[in-house]
């Protein structure tokens, strides 16, 4: 049963869908229990008939207690906004001052009485009659984020010298369109993954400096951009949580991976130098650089503490006694990162500390620490001002060593240079959940429906943004989110974009099939996604497999956001693997993604192999048509390659390319060879390769629905950066795709 009337009714106020349907076309209703714990985690306690009645009536008469909405978001080129505004009926007769604060400074303004605004509609709350009433602002203000603020005049009973404000922003009608892909197809990009990197200098795991190295080198060859995993900020001090997509936060960086050698401090330090000349220090350095997975703790208690000792070689001599050119950019960057960069440096003080005496989870320390701006918390960051700064310090490095890896891409050429990747949610355990908590939906977790991929559903572990409060924050984590994501980046994919409309929650303890779908404020995100795309001149890539809402792609090809094709799932009605001709235009085309095994893997049905072996499977049979399905999938795809004169497409026995078996080291290479000359081919305006289907590997980064049961985001190329580069394997690839830009200008 779904549950009573008005917890129905409360439920779908607050964005709960009623069901879903799953993978085999079976409606799936979500139980009355999935609802109260879903709406307590919005702040809507609904434990009993009595509260939920209490919380549909604070939700329906919130609107009706403020006098402006929290925040308006509206395109260009519309209307002059009117502004609902909302005030007792006995202010009828008072005068209210506004005044419209444009982002540059402009400020405009103008005077009513209550009673004169053009007529809205009336309402009773607390015992009380408001009026709403309409304000018709005189103009548009430009693209931007601006301010209203609406003040009742002084010297008046009532309201006067009381204020309110709401946020406006006015957005464009469509996200940035770059110019090598806005004509037609013509760019191309590698994918990679920054811990996966080989350099001579790394420290065990890939670093900034070798991301800088790729993306010069890749731009050499004629490539657009650089593809990488979300570099979102993990956990310092608990370095065997190295999921890059289940962070700390979002907005802040991983400073695994800073290359050590690489900061300016490090050629200066005596006690640094010392340290890393040392015997024992080089015999651990060979060791981890030796491992055939990374072991991420081994990194960690290797780094630190160098970094420890350059930081405090840095406070010496940039910021004690004088201020140096290199210590005002610190402080410079203190400045510009504001309260939210000190709050985070402050978490990571704190977790440092709470973790080493056994309790990281920052919901379980003592209460006066529990939040940002507590007296408690102010007197921690005073007390601990160096360990503080040491953390701004590490973002300080990270941020520059990242600005140095975009900038080598574009100066060799790159028009994009990086092209960063936005994880769909955070740990609730982290630094951007003790941060913007009032914005969070904690209690509940992120997951998806069962699918292709994960057959029993996935419960990812992420804290989702919650719909309700998110709104009366005018949208200011998810902005910020945006914003840090898009620095440093020519391109930003975000990964499970329908995030951007619905996200599927899963309850605390429950399987993963046993979830809903919550609704979020979808015109509003994806213009605020176009802004900030404007604003920093980023493209916009929306992940958009699985179940995809109806409606979803169309908004996405109207706003100008690049779609994401993934060739192995790009069949047409019979089977048949798309024609390069039919492949939508604005969107990128990738072989397969981090989250599938590589084109060698895929041919062999290595992930099958896995998915079975780890009782991955709902059903007994379900592996088995599986293998039936990849096998088809095998011959359309020599089909579709042979069709373009791209693999010899006769039968195995009269010596074309075998559509069964394991592949030879030479059948790999020319199985990815003749899949990305496919792909470049192809309509999409970007054309994007994975290093591991360049290198002819068998590998898969990560398999979804597991945690330590496969070496996930912990492999490493056996190649360093510079010797990829030269591989004839890449140049050939790189050759193939220089057709693509010759379409382009043709």
């Amino acid at each position: 049963m779904s549950g009573t009337p008005a917890l129905d009714h409360l439920a779908r106020l607050a964005g709960i869908e009623d069901g879903w349907w799953d993978f085999f076309g079976e409606w799936r209703v979500v139980p009355a229990e999935t609802k109260r714990v879903f709406l307590a985690a919005m702040g809507l306690p609904a434990g009993d008939d009595d509260e939920v009645r209490a919380s549909l009536r604070d939700l329906l008469a919130r609107p009706w207690r403020r006098w402006l909405e929290s925040v308006l978001v509206i395109e260009e080129h519309s209307a002059p906004p009117a502004i609902s505004i909302t005030l007792p009926h006995a202010a009828d007769h008072q005068e209210f001052e506004w005044a419209l604060e444009e982002e540059l400074g402009i400020v405009h303004r103008g005077r009513f009485i209550a009673r004169e605004l053009r007529w809205g509609e009336e309402h009773e709350v607390d015992d009380a009659l408001v009026h709403r009433r309409w304000l018709d602002l005189p103009a548009l203000p430009p693209i931007g984020y601006h301010r209203l603020v609406l003040t009742g005049v002084e010297g008046q009973a009532g309201s006067g010298g009381q204020s309110a404000e709401m946020a406006l922003i006015v957005t464009p009608a469509r996200a940035f369109l770059p110019e090598i892909v806005a004509d037609g197809p013509g760019a191309w990009g590698v994918a990679t993954q920054v811990y996966a990197l080989r350099t001579p200098d790394d420290w065990g795991v890939g670093n900034y400096g070798g991301l800088a190295e790729l993306a010069a080198g890749t731009a050499r060859l004629g490539a657009s951009c650089v593809g990488v995993n979300p570099l979102h900020a993990l956990f310092p001090s608990h370095p065997d949580r190295f999921s890059p997509y289940s962070p700390s936060s979002r907005r802040f960086l991983n400073t695994t991976y800073i290359d050590v050698e690489a900061i300016p401090e490090f050629t200066e330090c005596q006690e640094a130098r010392r340290m890393f000349a040392s015997p024992g220090f080089q015999a651990s350095l060979a060791r981890v650089r030796g491992y055939g997975l990374i072991e991420y703790m081994d990194v960690a208690q290797l780094a630190r503490p160098m970094l420890e000792v350059l930081y405090r070689w840095f406070r010496k001599t940039h910021l004690e006694p004088e201020t140096t050119e290199r210590g005002q950019a610190f402080r410079d960057f203190q400045a510009a990162g504001g309260e939210r960069a000190r709050n985070f440096a402050v978490f990571e003080a704190l977790h440092e500390k709470f973790e080493r005496d056994g309790d990281g989870y920052w919901r379980q320390w003592p209460e006066g620490l529990r939040r940002p701006g507590s007296p408690e918390v102010v007197a921690f960051a005073t007390q601990n001002m160096e360990r503080v700064e040491f953390f701004q310090w590490l973002q300080f490095v990270a941020d520059r060593q990242l600005a140095a890896a975009h900038r080598a891409g574009t100066e060799a050429g790159a028009a994009l240079g990086l092209y960063r990747d936005l994880a769909v949610g955070i740990a609730g355990d982290g630094g951007e959940a003790w941060a913007e908590q009032d914005a969070l939906a904690l209690g509940v977790s992120v997951g998806a429906p069962p699918d292709p991929l994960a057959l029993k559903g996935q419960d990812w572990g992420l804290v989702p943004f919650n719909p309700i409060t998110l709104r009366e924050h005018a949208y200011a984590p998810f902005i910020g989110v945006m914003a840090a994501n898009m620095r440093h980046a020519g391109a930003l994919r975000l990964d499970h974009a329908m995030a951007l409309q619905r996200l599927y929650w899963v309850p605390p303890g429950l399987p993963a099939d046993q979830g809903a779908y919550v609704r979020y404020p979808v015109d509003d995100l994806f213009r605020l996604v176009a802004l900030e795309s404007r604003r920093n001149r980023c493209l916009v890539i929306g992940e958009d497999l699985g179940t995809v809402p109806e409606g979803f792609r169309e908004r996405m090809d109207r706003m100008g956001i690049f779609a994401y094709r993934v060739m192995v799932f790009e069949k047409i009605e019979d089977g048949r693997i798309r024609p390069p001709s039919r492949f939508d235009v604005q969107a990128l085309a990738i072989f397969a993604t981090h989250d599938l095994p590589s084109a060698r893997g895929w041919w062999g049905g290595k992930d099958i192999d896995q998915r079975e072996k780890l009782d991955l499977y709902p059903r007994a049979d379900q592996a088995a048509e599986e293998r039936d399905a990849r096998h088809r999938d095998r011959i359309a795809m020599v089909a579709a390659l042979a069709g373009e004169g791209l693999l010899d497409g006769r039968s195995e026995e009269g010596g074309g390319f075998p559509s069964s078996g394991v592949l030879t080291d030479a059948q790999a290479v020319e199985l990815a060879a003749a899949a990305h000359a496919y792909l470049g081919r192809s309509a999409a305006r970007l054309a994007m390769v994975q290093m591991e289907d360049a290198m002819g590997l068998d590998l898969q980064m990560n398999l979804p629905g597991t945690t330590v049961q496969h070496p996930n985001w912990r492999r490493r190329f056996n190649d360093e950066v510079a010797v990829i580069l030269k591989d004839n394997r890449i140049l050939a690839l790189a050759e193939g795709l220089k057709t693509r830009s010759t379409r382009r200008n043709s």
